[in-house]
């Protein structure tokens, strides 16, 4: 009988936590070899890459009779009522790692978020005619919080998640979008930081970002804080008459954007889910210059902003791969 390579055993024991064999292999440098894992000091290495891929306990992952268990952290999830905990759960970790990761080349010292919004745009706004996804990944890079777009993910997707890691944050951005989509994505993140909603070494997930009719409270809070930081005010938009066509709401709000110097796409968003004109508004984000997928200019930010000289080869090839 032809004897089970070890990495296999390891392969089918993560399945059973969620986590596929494909994708995990992909998680593996790319000098890989399964007959590596042949050797049992092979086979701890591949151990070690993968508990440290999915935030999971290298012991439970090492003892082939214990069940794997990921590390013991501050967890709070937001989710709708039909999502549960464990849908998200596996995804949440695999972030975690990798946002982990990201923090290792950024200043271990960061800047801290101020809890008033309104602060926080009139900083912006003295270098920034809004505040703009552009904009405010400039300042979070300048304040060392890593800011991250993750589009494939091991389990179902969550719209952004807070890390914390000893006392340092990072942002990962999952739910693909358009620029101004993911800027309030990133803002309601930053409202957890600003709010102190993490006490501790863990994670706040978001599966769904601005819903009015959740009760939770930090949700509410931090929803309410990135109104304050995009608008500065809470607001409806309308329209005196009737816009009849994308071209005519990007114009209307382009015009509103210079006067108050709010984000077009924010303006334009709000009036498709204020009106329930959400094929408008898709029309109208379509004028926009610029970039229109907003995960793509999420992680060039970021590479402009991570030093490469921090991390092996093999870590710098696990961000490659979680952010391509």
């Amino acid at each position: 009988m032809a004897t089970v390579n070890p990495i296999q055993n390891l392969f089918a024991r993560l399945s059973q936590v969620g986590i596929a064999a494909p994708f995990a292999r992909k998680i593996l440098p790319s000098w890989w070899s399964d007959d590596i894992a042949t050797i049992p000091s092979g086979l701890q290495q591949a151990q070690m890459y993968l508990s440290r891929a999915f935030n999971i306990s290298l012991a439970s992952l090492a003892d082939p009779k214990a069940p794997v268990s990921f590390l013991e952290t501050e967890r709070k999830f937001a989710l709708n009522k039909s999502i549960a905990t464990a849908d998200v759960f596996v995804s949440s970790n695999y972030a975690t790692a990798v946002a982990k990761m990201a923090l290792k080349g950024f200043k271990p010292t960061q800047d801290p978020i101020p809890k008033d919004a309104a602060a926080l745009r009139d900083h912006i706004l003295q270098s920034a005619d809004c505040v703009s996804l552009p904009s405010l990944l400039a300042w979070c890079a300048q304040a060392g919080i890593p800011v991250l777009y993750v589009h494939k993910l091991p389990g179902k997707k969550m719209t952004g998640m807070v890390v914390r890691d000893a006392d340092r944050f990072a942002v990962v951005l999952s739910r693909k979008g358009t620029p101004s989509h993911l800027l309030f994505h990133l803002a309601h993140e930053l409202g957890h930081i600003g709010h102190d909603h993490l006490t501790g070494n863990g994670f706040v997930v978001d599966e769904k970002i601005g819903d009015a009719d959740r009760g939770d409270a930090d949700e509410k809070e931090a929803d309410a804080y990135a109104i304050r930081l995009v608008n500065g005010k809470s607001v409806s938009y309308s329209a005196a008459g009737v816009l009849r066509s994308g071209a005519a709401l990007y114009r209307a709000a382009s015009a509103l954007s210079q006067k108050e110097r709010i984000d077009v796409g924010h303006i334009i968003l709000n009036y498709g889910n204020t009106q329930k004109a959400h094929a408008l508004a898709t029309q109208a984000l379509k004028h926009i210059a610029g970039e229109p997928d907003g995960g793509a200019l999420v992680n060039t930010y970021f590479w402009q902003s991570f030093d490469t000289e921090t991390v092996s080869e093999d870590q710098l090839e696990f961000l490659q791969t979680a952010l391509a």
